[in-house]
């Protein structure tokens, strides 16, 4: 018998937290051409509505793994700021969620970026971590992405901008068709 889930079951839709939880999605890209990468965090609420939007572009070689940890030390930053105490924190890095979830020693060469968002795990309340792949990150993954152009630190607060509109909309848009089959 596998211990994998059938593909058909698993959930290609971002799908918003309970309660008072905030759902923190995060993503890192790598320009290793140019020595570039960039950082993209959504926060959004129960109902699915965005409560900022951010990236951030950074000079250095850094491995993908450090620049998904450096995204998740970001947010949870600005998660604390903006006083939310309960918070999910989803990417698209299984290894890292792993690490994460752990609390013994890393050992990897990132582990002292491990220990750092393990360090802020203690602003919250209530905190956990999941792996979402790609198709449930997409919006984190279109920020990190547009992080790699050289820009400064954006942030939107509840307003998108335009060319993550779309992606913002099909994912309530799933969010409310999938609780409507819910409930039949």
């Amino acid at each position: 018998m596998s211990s994998h889930a059938p593909a058909s079951n698993i959930v290609r839709y971002w799908s918003p937290p309970n309660g008072n939880f905030v759902k923190i999605n995060v993503d890192g890209a790598v320009n290793l051409l140019i020595g570039f990468r960039g950082l993209g965090i959504v926060i959004r609420d129960s109902m699915g509505d965005l409560l900022l939007a951010a990236y951030k572009g950074l000079h250095g070689m850094f491995s993908p793994k450090a620049t998904k940890l450096y995204a998740a030390i970001m947010r949870l930053q600005i998660a604390s700021q903006m006083g939310h105490r309960s918070v999910i924190l989803e990417m698209d890095a299984k290894e890292i969620i792993m690490n994460l979830q752990t609390y013994e020693q890393s050992w990897l060469v990132e582990g002292a970026l491990v220990d750092e968002v393990r360090g802020l795990f203690n602003r919250f309340d209530h905190i956990s971590c999941h792996f979402a792949p790609r198709e449930r990150n997409q919006v984190a993954h279109l920020l990190a992405k547009q992080a790699l152009l050289p820009q400064d630190f954006q942030v939107w607060l509840e307003d998108d901008p335009l060319w993550i509109s779309n992606v913002l909309a099909n994912d309530k848009l799933f969010t409310k068709f999938n609780f409507i089959l819910d409930v039949m």
